[in-house]
């Protein structure tokens, strides 16, 4: 890399877009925050000072080849660049120097009179594209083999099958029909179902945002959130019995008419069906209204609304800690806290920008925003927000595709936190895009606590694992749109290796009893693990396939739309 010579005046008009006269402006946007740029000098003496200035002013950073992500060069044939750059020729994006003069003057203009709601974007690099770099590699497509149902055993894929038990056939598990046309989508049950006829699994029947009996379920959920924070042990248990008994009245096309009827549903047992008599004769469950009406639910509800406090934690702060308060649990974190509130202070900022927040400062920072973070979030804004990400993404890789998944794909009006799940075009191109992202929408201001952060490691398979479910990068962070008046939210961004991104809409869109069933499903019954992806049990082979579609069809299962996968009550 050529050593910086001092700043030149600006470049005249004919040689750049600005225009303007050249001062410091400590304050301009900073457009190039976490961008690197090697700068080939050829033909580009007289100006180097005033691009190593531009970039710098701009929050960029100019760096050797190896590091750089764009290369600015005034010399275009594709000899000379060879001699400049070598092997990396090809491997590096290349942009003429305007690139950067026409990025200040953008920043310039907005320092005099921009509207804040409205920040400068990077002008469209394809303008001044000399050579756009490697050419993504496309994940390669195999056919789609179908699992057809059959008598003989010989006949089905060789896995190896966990024995299914009494109960798992009980609730229609093995629920399999043997003349399906995947072809066609999920449609919601006819009118004259027979309740006995239901299946078991959400994966086999469609499951609306709001039902006929949603006033039913909504009437019972108080007795399921208060039984989680009870149980600690919740496999098999009561609260999953109870949450199975709910999703099988999501999918009820009629009005129920009293417990009994509803008792011919699988999995729905005698204490669901009492309920049920109860607030058809009566409009309410007791039961219900005394959990909700209680000062110990309302406040440990109130702790596990802020993050890193599960349920577990929040009967323990109130039931060995005896915090009432979000205060309280202030306090108690701050108490145990090793390192004092100055001491912290030296690395909370980096922390809050990079990652690795402590549970304290978690716990701290989100009690003071949490007027904003329990706001819910528009449709409107979750696509503002998505959009903005796909923005700054650009700044790196063109041609990123994102999905917004969770509660906003499967309908809701308005979502408590966003999913953004996103990938680059080609393979391997995710390695390190997802720090990248987070990294520059810090210094931007847009995301204002990491609170988070999961790294794939590109040469281990799809695992299960406490530090990384599934084996995806993944930031946890609060997220600020530009402009007065915007509200903190909370957003996971989800980066996606190219082959897998179907899986991870997959398994991210929900619902949990949704998800829940399609794992079951698809390890019981197919021999497959389901880890936003496919993992062949008998042989450790992964299965990567292009859509949701495909994955269902693989499955042997009709596809259904994210819009009925709402499961949950």
């Amino acid at each position: 890399m050529p050593i910086r010579p001092p700043a030149q005046p600006l470049p005249s008009s004919s040689s750049s877009s600005i225009q303007h006269p050249h001062y410091i402006a400590p304050s301009l946007y900073q457009l190039f925050s976490n961008m690197t740029f090697h700068i080939i000098s050829a033909k580009l003496e007289p100006e180097l000072g005033k691009l190593y200035s531009c970039i710098d002013e701009l929050g960029g950073r100019c760096v050797g080849i190896e590091e750089g992500s764009f290369v600015i060069s005034a010399i275009k044939g594709r000899p000379r660049l060879i001699r400049s750059l070598g092997e990396w020729v090809d491997q590096k994006p290349i942009l003429t120097p305007e690139y950067i003069f026409d990025t200040y003057t953008t920043c310039l203009e907005y320092a005099a009179n921009g509207d804040p709601s409205n920040p400068p974007k990077l002008p469209v690099r394809s303008k001044y594209m000399i050579s756009p770099g490697p050419k993504p590699i496309k994940p390669i497509s195999f056919p789609i083999p179908i699992f057809i149902e059959s008598d003989d055993e010989d006949d089905r894929p060789p896995t190896k099958r966990r024995k299914i038990k009494d109960e798992d056939t009980e609730d229609g598990l093995s629920f399999v029909k043997k003349e399906e046309d995947l072809s066609i989508d999920m449609q919601p049950l006819h009118d004259d179902v027979k309740f006995e006829d239901i299946p078991a699994l959400c994966v086999h029947r469609a499951s609306p945002l709001v039902c006929v009996n949603q006033d039913l379920i909504n009437a019972i959920r108080p007795i399921i959130e208060e039984r989680e924070f009870e149980e600690t042990q919740q496999k098999n248990s009561n609260v999953l019995s109870y949450r199975r008994s709910l999703s099988m009245l999501k999918s009820v096309p009629r009005p129920i008419k009293s417990g009994k009827e509803a008792m011919k549903l699988l999995g729905v047992g005698e204490k669901v069906a009492q309920r049920i008599d109860e607030y058809l004769q009566t409009g309410m469950v007791m039961e219900s209204e005394k959990i909700s009406s209680s000062e110990r639910f309302q406040a440990l509800n109130l702790f596990s609304s802020v993050y890193t406090i599960g349920h577990h934690k929040a009967k323990e702060l109130y039931d060995r800690h005896y915090c009432r308060t979000l205060e309280d649990v202030r306090m108690h974190f701050e108490a145990v806290e090793e390192e004092s509130p100055e001491v912290r202070m030296k690395d909370k900022l980096r922390r809050r920008r990079r990652g690795g927040m402590k549970q304290v400062e978690i716990v701290e920072e989100w009690i003071r925003l949490k007027d904003e973070l329990d706001q819910k979030i528009s449709r409107e804004e979750v696509e503002e927000i998505a959009e903005c990400v796909l923005e700054h993404l650009e700044a790196y890789i063109p041609g990123c595709e994102y999905t917004v998944c969770g509660g906003y794909r499967r309908g809701k009006p308005a979502s408590n936190d966003v999913d953004v799940i996103f990938r680059p075009p080609g393979m391997d191109q995710d390695i390190g895009l997802l720090k990248d992202l987070y990294l520059r929408l810090s210094d931007l201001g847009i995301i204002t606590h990491v609170l988070h952060v999961t790294h794939r490691d590109a040469m281990a398979p799809i695992h299960a694992s406490p530090q990384n479910f599934d084996n995806l990068d993944k930031a946890f962070v609060i997220f600020k749109l530009p402009g007065p008046g915007r509200l903190h939210r909370r957003v996971d961004l989800i980066s996606a290796p190219s082959d897998r991104y179907a899986s991870a809409i997959l398994s991210w869109s929900g619902s949990m009893m949704f998800e829940r069933d399609l794992k079951r499903y698809s390890e019981n019954v197919r021999g497959y693990k389901f880890r936003a992806g496919l993992i062949q049990m008998s042989t450790g082979d992964e299965v990567n396939l292009e859509t949701e579609r495909d994955i269902f069809r693989f499955l042997g299962l009709k596809y259904v739309p994210p819009e009925l996968r709402n499961a949950d009550g």
